[in-house]
């Protein structure tokens, strides 16, 4: 299932998304998306849509690197 992060600092890495969520769920790929405003991250991980909502919600609002994170899950593949 897919999860979207915004809000990232500008120096966000890969390893350090992957780093940062190993406590929540295991992470099978990660894609940042540095084109416009803060970064954004497109997590992809084996789990239903329930579980997904879930972590997006206990994602949102965390701080990362001093910058509070929103996470959800898009309602259409993408």
């Amino acid at each position: 299932m897919r999860i979207v992060i915004g809000n990232l600092p500008d120096d966000v890495t890969e390893e350090g998304i992957r780093e940062a969520l190993k406590a929540y769920a295991p992470v099978e790929t990660i894609k940042l998306v540095k084109e416009s405003g803060a970064p954004t991250a497109l997590i992809e991980a084996a789990m239903g849509r329930p579980q997904a909502e879930t972590l997006a919600r206990r994602i949102s609002g965390r701080i990362y690197k001093g910058r509070p994170l929103s996470a959800w899950v898009p309602t259409m593949d993408w």
